[in-house]
């Protein structure tokens, strides 16, 4: 899936997650709650002609889409909404300096540059993100981040006499037709900061949905599109890079993610997290609102569960840097269905053909998940509480019949498809009788 192939895909999912169930014309985003839907709000125009205007249908939206969105409370597959916390495994550094790496398994930013082959500085982090997520409907998870959801402390960085300060924050984005690629693979504008932008183009809107700094999907029967490849081309002896190039493939198992992430960073350049002067604001503290940051980044790129790879190529002496690159681990959904993301790890990668004075730099980011107790570990445990009773195996069995929502034990729909049958009970069954 290359460039914006991705990310029509993504919506395709969405519309088939929502779509006809048992031979009802239901259709998420129409406005009208049609069962199985527990909820549609209707949607919102994209790559349209007049993207950003409400919509119950694709015929309102000229050369474009109706999607819904969420984070409003009513997910893009029009199931309830819910929050789970990601916190996140604190990052460790093995090393010091430019030797410094981030320690399997926790989070961090590791940045690699040109001019120091082989060397690489590792910044680690900590704290919570939390994901607004749907219900499983074919096996798809939607999933959103709310831009105040983003709660990561201040990060010191000390480097060879250096010492500054970085906040990472969630961010909204817009775009000319509110999508991240144009139907040629080309990037859309953005024009978060400049609605002019988008004069003589589609109009602006949002990228994730109003108030979103992310939007995904977790596929619990496997996913297309898991591992992400960030390629761009520094333009040689001209130096005049070309926009990057974005490939998601790759077949992902179960729990399989793929995100897409507006990320903010400010930065303050030459100080610690605590000062005085305008950089710190009257509380004296780097990262809250009343700051002045000596840089501000905003940037918007996939994040996913299996690889992602970054390179720079054709640089003007006609080398290639990279690939810089990380591995991520995919969701446990019975945890999900408890409200425990633990073990997953979501990885994005990113590439800077020239920032002087390294040259190129290629960055990753891992974001890893604690385990937060409480999730089922075996099919049929409702409750997550390490062991499968008859009670549990009866309650399955009535869900099977109909008679009470899968909701009442996630934990037995194995493949999060939103039903349970009679191969999910027998092998709750064999983990009553054998143990968790």
């Amino acid at each position: 899936m290359e460039r914006g192939i991705g990310w029509a895909i993504i919506a395709a999912i969405l519309w088939v997650a929502a779509g006809p169930t048992g031979g009802a014309a239901q259709v998420c985003g129409n406005g009208v709650i049609e069962s199985p839907e527990e909820c549609d709000d209707g949607g919102i125009c994209v790559g349209s002609d007049n993207a950003g205007a409400t919509c119950m249908t694709d015929a309102e939206c000229p050369n474009g889409i109706c999607r819904a969105f969420g984070g409003d409370g009513c997910a893009a597959n029009c199931t309830t909404e819910r929050d789970v916390r990601f916190d996140l495994v604190p990052g460790e550094t093995t090393g010091s300096g430019l030797g410094s790496s981030l320690r399997a398994g926790t989070s961090g930013i590791v940045a690699e540059a040109a001019a120091v082959a082989g060397l690489g500085v590792a910044i680690p982090m900590q704290g919570t993100l939390t994901l607004t997520m749907g219900k499983p409907r074919d096996g798809i998870i939607p999933v959103v981040i709310k831009e105040e959801a983003v709660q990561v402390p201040p990060i010191e960085v000390s480097l060879l006499g250096f010492s500054g300060c970085g906040c990472v924050k969630g961010a909204t984005a817009k775009t000319c037709g509110g999508t991240f690629f144009e139907p040629d693979g080309s990037l859309s504008t953005d024009c978060t900061a400049d609605e002019n932008a988008c004069s003589g183009k589609k109009p602006c809107t949002s990228l994730h949905g109003p108030g979103n700094t992310l939007s995904g999907i977790i596929g619990c029967s496997g996913l297309e599109g898991a591992d992400l490849e960030f390629v761009i081309d520094a333009g040689g002896e001209s130096g005049e890079p070309l926009p990057p190039r974005v490939t998601l493939e790759g077949q992902g198992g179960a729990g399989a993610a793929q995100f897409l992430a507006t990320i903010g960073l400010d930065i303050r350049i030459n100080g610690g997290c605590t000062g005085s002067g305008p950089a710190y604001g009257p509380d004296g503290v780097f990262c809250t609102p009343d700051d002045q940051p000596d840089l501000s980044i905003v940037a918007t790129n996939p994040a996913v569960s299996g690889t992602a790879n970054a390179r720079v190529v054709n640089l003007p002496d006609g080398a290639e840097f990279g690939p810089i690159s990380g591995r991520g681990a995919p969701f446990s959904c019975d945890k999900l269905a408890n409200g425990n993301p633990g073990g997953a790890h979501l990885v994005s990668a990113f590439a800077v053909p020239n920032l002087q004075p390294l040259g190129a730099v290629g960055v990753t980011i891992n974001l890893v998940a604690q385990d937060l107790g409480g999730g089922a570990t075996c099919a049929g445990d409702c409750g997550g509480d390490g062991e499968v009773t008859v009670d549990e195996i009866v309650r399955m069995v009535n869900i099977a019949l109909g008679a009470a929502p899968v909701d009442q034990c996630r934990a037995g729909d194995g493949n999060g498809d939103g039903e349970i049958t009679i191969d999910e009970i027998i092998a709750a069954v064999n983990k009553a009788l054998a143990g968790c």
